[in-house]
């Protein structure tokens, strides 16, 4: 409704919309133009012809098409033709798709310009082989033990001479019973080779001392200094200085007194001193009688007598002597003095040997063969397996585990060169992730000793 139409009838159609012939009907061309072009396609007049062309081709987007109802009863309408524009085909077909779509029913086909690809399958991974296990390097003289407040062995240091010179190392290393695992402390002892570890209980740590370092011209120097492990980082113990005359010989835990004990040789291999670690520091003892000096001995809690034996080298202050006529006594430590306890028979320790003790009874290794320690008046070595390793090893015994723990040494077959073998023992040896190593047949080098005096703390070696 309008101002221009009050009746509202302006857009209606008119009354008789389904009479064709009727005002606005079908036949009504003003209402109707496309009418024309069906006029002009069935042959009218050549002029409308062209004048209805040229209006359909202005209003092509509204072309008509007539469908027709097939079988489809008579009706009112029968003969109207319905109006479908092209734009409502489209419309159409487009929901068509869309509704398709939805319902899952639309199949979309790849279009010519656009082949299909065979993608290849991936090729099967490549087998890598196994990494090498983890464990120190080859070396000999490395300082090892027990560490009983974390149930593992510690293995520091070590000496390697090969035809670069005489190196020794700076590394620390654990041992969990089945694996090597380097740590990796913010500060290290300096490279040592030949150095003393042992267990403290009183402050549950582990104590180094002694050992030499390299200097040019294939030197050894021994040190004086002291260093604490606590399970995570070296410590220098500033009072724990020995003094420059004594040669530390061997360290060992007394588990009957609760004391950490070291001997040392005296200079010109004068007397052997005892002293006990305080905590801080290294404290001489004066016990009522001592064994005479040595320049090898071991040191080792015997657990069939309780008590802390040790075991002077057969040459004593003459060195490593296999000629040597003399076998000297096993001495004993109660605590405060030492006594003898039972002479050795044979001469077992002789050339190279490493002392420890095990969950029945004091063990040596050597290149003849491995040896426990039977006590009493008539104590003496008796061989209880054949030997892994030539000389200058490492041993501990692995509490945790129950098994002695030895590593490195001298490859008795490679002319002197050091090994990276990790063998255990629980009644027979056991070779443990052993990865073979590169021999470099060198001569193994005599080094020659001198005493140096404290260093300042270095840190880690890389």
């Amino acid at each position: 409704m309008s101002d221009s139409d009050p009746a509202g009838t302006e857009g209606e159609p008119p009354a008789h919309r389904f009479d064709r012939s009727a005002s606005g009907g079908l036949d009504d061309e003003a209402r109707h133009p496309a009418q024309r072009l069906r006029r002009a396609l069935a042959g009218e007049t050549a002029g409308q012809r062209t004048e209805q062309m040229g209006e359909t081709a202005q209003s092509d987007a509204e072309v008509e098409f007539e469908t027709l109802s097939v079988g489809a009863p008579p009706s009112p309408r029968a003969g109207w033709t319905q109006r479908i524009t092209r734009r409502t085909v489209i419309t159409g077909v487009s929901l068509a798709a869309l509704v398709a779509a939805a319902t899952g029913t639309l199949v979309l086909t790849p279009a010519a310009h656009h082949p299909t690809v065979a993608v290849a399958p991936s090729p099967p991974p490549i087998a890598l082989p196994p990494a090498p296990p983890i464990r120190p390097s080859a070396r000999d003289d490395a300082a090892m033990a027990y560490d009983p407040a974390d149930g593992a062995v510690i293995l520091y240091g070590g000496l390697v001479i090969d035809s670069t010179g005489v190196n020794a190392l700076a590394d620390t290393w654990s041992w969990n019973g089945a694996q090597w695992d380097e740590l990796h402390p913010a500060a290290s002892p300096p490279a040592l080779s030949g150095a003393l570890l042992g267990y403290d209980p009183s402050t549950k740590s582990l104590v180094l001392t002694g050992g030499d370092i390299t200097k040019p011209g294939r030197q050894l120097e021994e040190l004086d200094a002291t260093w604490t492990w606590d399970g995570a980082a070296w410590t220098p113990q500033g009072a724990g200085t020995l003094p420059a005359s004594d040669h530390p010989a061997a360290l060992a835990t007394d588990s009957a007194t609760g004391q950490l004990i070291l001997v040392t040789t005296a200079a010109g291999c004068q007397g052997l001193d005892t002293w006990e670690w305080s905590g801080t520091a290294w404290v001489l003892l004066h016990p009522a009688s001592s064994p005479p000096a040595t320049f090898e001995a071991g040191l080792v809690f015997d657990p069939r007598t309780d008590a802390l034996d040790l075991f002077p080298a057969t040459a004593g202050c003459a060195g490593v002597d296999e000629t040597a006529a003399s076998t000297p006594p096993v001495w004993s430590w109660n605590g405060s003095t030492w006594s003898t306890t039972a002479a050795q028979p044979d001469r077992v320790l002789t050339g190279s040997w490493e002392l420890t003790t095990s969950s029945s009874a004091a063990l040596v290794v050597t290149s003849g063969g491995t040896y426990q320690w039977s006590d009493g008046d008539d104590g003496g070595w008796s061989q209880v397996s054949t030997s892994p390793a030539a000389g200058d090893a490492a041993i501990a015994y692995d509490a945790a585990d129950d098994q002695v723990v030895l590593f490195g040494g001298i490859c008795s077959s490679c002319d002197g060169t050091s090994v990276a073998s990790t063998w255990t023992w629980d009644g027979s040896w056991t070779a443990r992730a052993v990865t073979a190593s590169t021999p470099t047949p060198t001569p193994k080098l005599k080094a020659n000793r001198s005493r140096a005096a404290s260093p300042t703390p270095e840190p880690a070696a890389g």
